[in-house]
């Protein structure tokens, strides 16, 4: 049985084989140094004061805020940095809607206004005291 050849031959390319392809950093900055301009000692590069510093970055990182409850805390304020008692709005939410329709779907309309009066069925939003920055909300 003769076995076949699955591609074409190809004819030789003229001139021979090519040359390797260019270095990675000929490639992307044609006047980059080659390998043998590499083995001249790197300071000559910096040029005559040496390398040049790189500027410091200083980021000042706020404390984490503290788990915030139904009740106001004392916290560092991450946008002013004050340390203050944060503030508390209570707001109603979805669960406070919700057992109010179900109170005037049961029967009970009369009682449908409890859960916007009593403040364990809202959320607790806590703001700076200082800047009135939003901290967090804590939920029950």
């Amino acid at each position: 049985m003769e076995k076949r050849n699955m591609y074409p031959e190809m004819p030789p390319l003229p001139g021979g084989m090519p040359d390797a392809p260019p270095s990675y950093n000929q490639s992307f900055n044609p006047s980059a140094p080659s390998s043998a301009d590499m083995a001249a000692p790197m300071m000559s590069s910096y040029g005559p004061g040496g390398p040049r510093p790189q500027p410091i970055m200083v980021q000042t990182m706020a404390p984490p805020i503290p788990p915030l409850g139904p009740r106001p805390c004392l916290v560092v304020c991450p946008s002013c940095r004050e340390q203050k008692m944060s503030n508390i709005r209570m707001e109603s939410t979805t669960k406070t809607h919700l057992a109010a329709l179900i109170m005037c779907l049961v029967g009970l309309c009369c009682c449908a206004c409890i859960p916007y009066c009593v403040d364990s069925c809202k959320n607790a939003n806590h703001y700076c005291g200082n800047c009135d920055a939003y901290l967090g909300s804590y939920s029950k």
